[in-house]
Order: C-alpha cells, then structure tokens, then sequence
C-alpha cells in the first residue's frame, strides 16, 4: 500500500471518528469561509458531538488512469474513540487500523502487517470527529458544493455537501481535495471522494450507519501470532529493522 493510500484512509479516519471528550465551541467563520456556510457546519458539528460509536457498510471505488474500470471493494468499517478499523472483505481481506499515531495495514492472506507512523504535525486531526471545526479549520478550508455532485439521489434538504481543500503543506503533499456529503440531522458523512496528487480518485459510500453506544468498545488489530511486520518508510530510510520481522 502507497503512503498516499494510507495517508488518504486517515484523512477519512479524521472526519469519520467518534468523539470522546467535549469539543471546544467553534469559533467564528475562518477568513473565506461563508459565514452562513459555516453556521451550518457548526450545527452539525454540535450534533456530532453526541455520537460515541460508528459502524457501517461500505464501498469504495478507486479511480485511476491506469485502469478502465475503478477498483472496488467492501467490507465494515467500525469507530471508537480515535481508532477506525476497516475490515475489507472483498476482493482480498484486509485489516486497517488507523489510529493518532499509526496506521497498521494487515494483508490477511500474506500474514504481513504493514505500519505507517502518522506525521505527528497531524496527530491532532486522529482525535477529531467530524466536524471538530476548530481542529480541521487548522488544515482544510471549507466551501459548499452540490448535493447532487456527490451523489444525484440524494435530496438537497438536510444534507450538506462539502469541499475541503488542504491548507497545509503536509497535507497538500498527498492530497488535493477531499469532498463530502454530510447528514445535517445526526451528523455523519454518507459519502466521501478524494482527488490525490496523481489525479487518482478514490470514492467512498457508506450505508446501514449505526451510532449505538452498545458497540463502542476499544479497537485492535487481530494480527496472527507469527504475522511479518514491515514498516516501509523505515526501509526507505536504510532502517534494516524496517525490512520486515516476524512477530
């Protein structure tokens, strides 16, 4: 898996998770950003704040220029505090944890447990929910977008559809533009795209979304006993530790 990728899945990890402590009250509109927009944006942020747990369904759809046709895949992905973990089902299991330090990519078949730490200047996004304003004003700036340029089925009334553009430099290095379509009433996305830097776009639609507080619980990455660790960007560093143990 490329760093983008797994830059990209903890940028959604960031807007996605649950929230576990009080958010500060979002201040005033960022110099730019539509004021009404951003009274919008903070309603929704005020609902958000409830949500203690997550668990959905999801398809994701990743567009390249290599290929014709994009590259899909299913699975659940599960919230909880500032940990995301997807479970890809198809085409191949998968694992991924994402969490304010790392993201553990776990390849089920190959038993090889992949690690990316996360730039610690971006740490503070993986305690955020969406959308924990006054976190994510510090990195993205905001406009409002169609409704139906997310998705042409969804009625305009109570969603709000949402183009994030990296202001930071960290960011903008892997990540063009995010996009989202959020439910205004309970505060969650319902779909999200994002354009990297190569011009790949990967889409993401969720569906049968839970926020029970039955399912919170802490989440972990069930590794086999004898699963190889990498962590690339170590070897890319000339770390011989980087290249790969058995656990």
């Amino acid at each position: 898996m490329r760093l983008a990728s797994a830059l990209m899945s903890f940028c959604l990890a960031t807007l996605c998770s649950a929230q576990t402590a009080p958010s500060t009250q979002p201040s005033a509109a960022p110099q730019g950003v539509d004021p009404q927009l951003w009274g919008r944006m903070v309603e929704i942020n005020n609902r958000s704040t409830q949500i203690q747990s997550l668990s959905a369904d999801f398809e994701q759809r990743k567009f390249t220029a290599m290929l014709k046709r994009p590259l899909v895949s299913t699975g659940q992905v599960r919230v909880s505090g500032s940990a995301m973990r997807w479970d890809t089902q198809k085409p191949e299991p998968t694992i991924m944890l994402v969490n304010e330090k790392e993201v553990q990519l776990l390849y089920v078949k190959q038993k090889m447990l992949e690690i990316y730490p996360v730039d610690q200047k971006l740490a503070s996004l993986a305690a955020s929910p969406l959308p924990r304003l006054e976190v994510l004003k510090k990195y993205f700036t905001f406009s409002q977008i169609p409704v139906a340029g997310l998705d042409k089925a969804m009625p305009e009334p109570g969603h709000l559809a949402l183009a994030m553009t990296p202001t930071a430099a960290s960011l903008r290095e892997h990540v063009e533009q995010v996009r989202v379509l959020l439910d205004e009433q309970h505060g969650y996305i319902l779909r999200a795209e994002m354009i990297d830097t190569d011009g790949d776009r990967t889409v993401i639609a969720f569906s049968n979304i839970s926020t029970s507080p039955a399912a919170a619980k802490p989440l972990e990455m069930d590794a086999p006993a004898n699963v190889k660790v990498v962590r690339p960007l170590d070897a890319l560093q000339g770390n011989s530790d980087g290249q790969g143990k058995t656990k």
